[in-house]
């Protein structure tokens, strides 16, 4: 079992390491349809390719974790675990709400930066709790494609920037 922030609300109850994966693997498909809303409603097409590409890296994730999930005999959640899970996700923003419809691009595309950096927060707290060396290692991919988003995300403001679309 698991023992981090999404355990701090009892020094007693641990939450399973299935509950976190279900609880990331939710946060992967927002995001899959984040990005894919973000393409659709993108100008220019740089932007649109790159909306697109950031979807299908996140449905890649939410498959992995889904892949790891299905090969494990299933377990009732309990309300210790709902409870625990909800309060983790909290502590760390992961429900936070995209912006509105009135938002600036610049909006966007920093909210979208700071998701992507909780996600890599949220993947390093348990990527030492699997016993698989192979699925430590996709992990660490999810990883690394977290953090590149976050890089891409910031190459496409500056590029805004430059381009004028978006004053500083």
């Amino acid at each position: 079992m698991f023992k981090s922030l999404f355990s701090r609300m009892s020094t007693i109850k641990k939450t399973r390491l299935r509950h976190v994966l279900y609880l990331g693997s939710l946060v992967e498909k927002q995001a899959e349809t984040f990005y894919s809303h973000m393409a659709r409603q993108a100008d220019y097409e740089d932007t649109r390719a790159l909306c697109f590409r950031l979807a299908e890296e996140e449905k890649r994730h939410f498959a992995f974790i889904t892949s790891i999930l299905d090969g494990w005999i299933p377990l009732p959640v309990s309300k210790g675990d709902l409870e625990a899970m909800d309060a983790g996700g909290r502590v760390r923003g992961l429900f936070s709400s995209p912006p509105d419809g009135d938002a600036t691009v610049e909006d966007v595309i920093e909210y979208a930066m700071n998701a992507e950096k909780k996600m890599v927060i949220f993947y390093l707290d348990f990527e030492k709790e699997f016993a698989s060396e192979w699925k430590r290692m996709k992990l660490w991919d999810m990883i690394e494609e977290e953090k590149s988003h976050v890089n891409k995300l910031s190459e496409m403001l500056s590029s805004l920037r430059e381009r004028k679309l978006i004053t500083e």
